[in-house]
C-alpha cells in the first residue's frame, strides 16, 4: 500500500508539473515571459528536464536578465547533447554576454556544426577571439554612472533637453508607474525630467515630464526634439487592439506620436504617418534641421530583426521610408539612431563581432555618405547591452545607457568623458573602434643592408642591395605608409616617412612617383575604391606642400585588391593583420640610383 501511495503522488505530481509546463508555454507564446518564468522555476523544481530548463532560459533571456538564462542553460547544457540546435546559439549568446568567452566558442562551434547553412555561429565564434584581443588595447577611459539619475529600476535613453535631460523610467512616480509590464514584470516606462547641475552628473530631483499627451498607461518614450524644443517625437504602446485583430496580431507594436509645445504644454498630439499594426515604428532621432527622422522598424523586407531607416521632410509630410543599407544594418537589430555634431552617425545593433548584447557602432560620415559601422570599445560597449548615445561637447562628452555589471538598476545612465589630458593619446568617441589603438609614437627610420625601413612596420623596403659607392637603384624600392581604419589623413608616423621621401624628391628632380592607393578588406567595393583615391590624393597633396611639383606625382585608387596577405573580401582578420593593407605604395619613375645617406635614418649602412 505505502509504495502505490508513493507511485501515485509521483504521477500526481507529474501531471502537476506538466499542467504547469503546459500554462507556461501558452503564457510564452503571449510574449508574458515574466509569468511564464514563474511557472517554468516551479517545474523546473518538480519536474527538471531539458526543455524545461531550455524555457526557463529563454524567459530570462528575453527579460534580460542574462545570468539566470544562462544559469539555466548551463543545466540544459550538463543534462547532455540537446537536440534543439537553437539552444546552443542563445547559449553561446549568453556565455558570452557574461564573458565566458571560451565556452561560448564551444557553444558557437556547437551551433555550427548543427546548422551550417546559418553563418551566425562561424560569425559569433570568431568574435570571442576579437574581444579577447581587442582588450589587450583598451584605453583608460573612466565613464561614471550618473546617479542623481539611476534608480533601482530601468533607466535609460538620455536625451538632451533645454536646460536639464529627458529619459525613460519603469520608476513608480506619482501617478505613473502603477501597472507591470507581463513582459519582464517591471513597471512601464514612462519619461522623466531632471535639471542639470553644475557638473555634467549633477541633476535636480528627477519628475515625470507634465504631460498626460507624452505619458499615457502604457510604455512610453525614447523621446527625441526639434532644435528649439518645440516639437517632441516620442514612442508610446497603447492597448487600442479589439476583437480580430486582437486575435490575430496578438501585440500591439510600437508607435511613434509628435506634438507641439505653446506655452509650455505639450500639445496636438498625432501618429506618425508610418505607423503600423503588424511592426514597431521605434527609437526616433530627428536631425537638428529637422528635414530627416531616422528610426527603428521591423517592417518587411529588411536585412535583419529591426533596421533602422529614415525619410525625408516633404511639405508637412514625410516621404517614404529608406532602409539605410548593409553599412548599418546586419542579420541583427539595430536601433536608437543618434549623430553627433561633425555628422558621424550612431546606433545600437547585436549583429556586429561586438562585446555581446546590443553594442553602440559608429558609421563615419565621408562626404556625406556613411561608411562601414564600426563598434565602440571598452568601456562604451560591455559584455551586456549598451545603447542610447548622446553628446555633450563633441565627441568628446556625454551619456549613454547599459545594463551591465555594477549598475544601481536593470538598465543605468552613463557618462563618459575622454576630453583628458591623462590620455595616452587624444581621442574622440568615433575614433575609438575595436581595434583602435594609440597611434605609436614617431619612429626613426633605419637603413641596414638592403632594407630601408621603419623599424616596426617595414614600411620602406629595398630589394637591391647597397653598392659600394653607398647607393641604390630606387626602382627597386617600394615605399608604404599606413592609414587608420577608414581614413585617409597622413599619420605622423607617415609624414615622418614623406618628409624623407620629399627630401629624395627634391635633390633628384628627373625623378616622377606613382602614389598607389589601397584599403584593407572591410566595406563594400565602390566605397573602398573612392577611400583608396582618397588616400592616394591625401599622399600628393603631403608632398606637394612639401614643395614637390604635383605634375611629378602620379595617383591611383585600386581599392580593396592586391592584398599583401590573407586577409582578402569575406576572411575575418585581426585590425593588426588589415592594417597591412590599408596604405599606399610609392614607386620611382624613372630607375635611378641614389644614395641611401640621402634618406633619413638612425642607423647607417653596415
Amino acid at each position: 500500500m505505502k509504495k502505490i501511495i508513493i507511485l501515485t503522488f509521483a504521477v500526481l505530481l507529474s501531471l502537476f508539473a506538466t499542467a504547469q509546463t503546459r500554462r507556461a508555454d501558452t503564457l510564452f507564446c503571449k510574449w508574458q515571459y515574466f509569468k511564464a518564468a514563474k511557472l517554468y522555476e516551479k517545474a523546473s523544481i518538480k519536474h527538471p528536464t531539458q526543455d524545461v530548463y531550455y524555457k526557463l532560459g529563454e524567459c530570462y533571456q528575453k527579460m534580460h536578465r542574462y545570468k539566470d538564462a544562462q544559469v539555466a542553460y548551463d543545466k540544459v547544457n550538463a543534462i547532455g547533447h540537446y537536440t534543439n540546435t537553437a539552444f546552443y546559439l542563445n547559449y553561446g549568446l549568453m556565455l558570452k554576454t557574461n564573458e565566458r568567452y571560451a565556452d561560448a566558442k564551444v557553444a558557437f562551434k556547437t551551433y555550427a556544426d548543427m546548422a551550417p547553412s546559418d553563418k551566425r555561429g562561424l560569425f559569433y565564434m570568431n568574435s570571442c577571439d576579437t574581444i579577447v584581443k581587442d582588450h589587450q588595447f583598451d584605453l583608460p577611459i573612466t565613464i561614471t554612472a550618473v546617479s542623481a539619475l539611476n534608480s533601482n529600476s530601468s533607466d535609460l535613453s538620455p536625451m538632451l533637453y533645454k536646460d536639464g535631460v529627458v529619459f525613460i523610467s519603469s520608476r513608480k512616480a506619482d501617478g505613473h508607474g502603477s501597472k507591470v509590464y507581463s513582459w519582464d514584470g517591471e513597471n512601464y516606462l514612462h519619461v522623466f525630467y531632471a535639471k542639470k547641475g553644475k557638473g555634467d552628473t549633477s541633476f535636480g530631483n528627477v519628475t515625470p515630464l507634465e504631460s498626460d499627451l507624452i505619458n499615457r498607461e502604457y510604455h512610453n518614450g525614447p523621446v527625441c526634439f526639434s532644435k528649439n524644443f518645440d516639437t517632441i517625437y516620442f514612442n508610446s504602446v497603447n492597448k487600442d487592439l479589439k476583437g480580430k485583430e486582437k486575435r490575430t496580431l496578438k501585440i500591439e507594436r510600437n508607435k511613434i506620436f509628435y506634438a507641439v509645445n505653446k506655452n509650455g504644454h505639450w500639445i496636438d498630439m498625432k501618429p506618425f504617418q508610418y505607423n503600423n499594426d503588424t511592426f514597431s515604428v521605434a527609437t526616433p532621432y530627428l536631425t537638428k534641421d529637422g528635414s530627416r527622422i531616422y528610426f527603428a522598424s521591423d517592417m518587411p523586407g529588411g536585412y535583419g530583426g529591426a533596421d533602422i531607416y529614415y525619410c525625408d521632410k516633404q511639405g508637412s509630410l514625410w516621404g517614404k521610408p529608406v532602409n539605410m543599407g548593409p553599412n548599418i544594418n546586419t542579420f541583427g537589430n539595430e536601433k536608437f539612431p543618434s549623430i553627433d555634431s561633425s555628422g558621424d552617425f550612431y546606433f545600437s545593433s547585436d549583429g556586429y563581432m561586438g562585446y555581446g548584447g546590443m553594442d553602440i557602432c559608429i558609421a563615419k560620415n565621408v562626404n556625406g555618405t556613411y561608411a562601414q559601422a564600426a563598434v565602440l570599445k571598452a568601456p562604451f560597449n560591455s559584455a551586456g547591452d549598451d545603447y542610447g548615445i548622446t553628446f555633450i561637447k563633441e565627441g568628446k562628452i556625454g551619456y549613454f545607457s547599459s545594463n551591465r555589471n555594477g549598475g544601481k538598476g536593470d538598465e543605468d545612465i552613463y557618462c563618459f568623458d575622454i576630453d583628458k589630458d591623462s590620455l595616452p593619446c587624444p581621442i574622440t568617441a568615433s575614433a575609438y573602434v575595436i581595434g583602435y589603438k594609440c597611434p605609436p609614437k614617431q619612429k626613426q627610420l633605419a637603413i641596414a643592408d638592403t632594407v630601408i625601413k621603419d623599424t616596426t612596420h617595414n614600411y620602406i623596403m629595398a630589394s637591391n642591395p647597397v653598392k659600394e659607392d653607398n647607393t641604390v637603384a630606387i626602382e627597386k624600392i617600394v615605399m608604404r605608409i599606413p592609414f587608420d581604419f577608414n581614413k585617409s589623413n597622413i599619420r605622423p608616423d607617415a609624414a615622418r616617412i614623406l618628409d624623407s621621401i620629399a627630401k629624395v624628391l627634391r635633390k633628384t628632380p628627373g625623378v616622377s612617383m606613382t602614389v598607389n592607393g589601397y584599403c584593407d578588406s572591410r566595406g563594400t567595393f565602390p566605397y573602398n575604391q573612392t577611400l583608396s583615391e582618397q588616400r592616394s590624393k591625401a599622399t600628393v597633396n603631403y608632398l606637394v606642400s612639401k614643395g614637390i611639383a604635383k605634375k611629378r606625382l602620379v595617383p591611383k585608387g585600386y581599392g580593396k585588391t592586391k592584398f599583401l596577405n590573407q586577409c582578402s573580401d569575406g576572411v575575418v582578420c585581426t585590425d593588426d593583420e588589415q592594417e597591412v593593407n590599408r596604405r599606399v605604395e610609392m614607386w620611382f619613375m624613372p630607375a635611378k640610383a641614389i644614395t641611401v645617406s640621402s634618406v633619413e635614418s638612425s642607423k647607417q649602412p653596415r
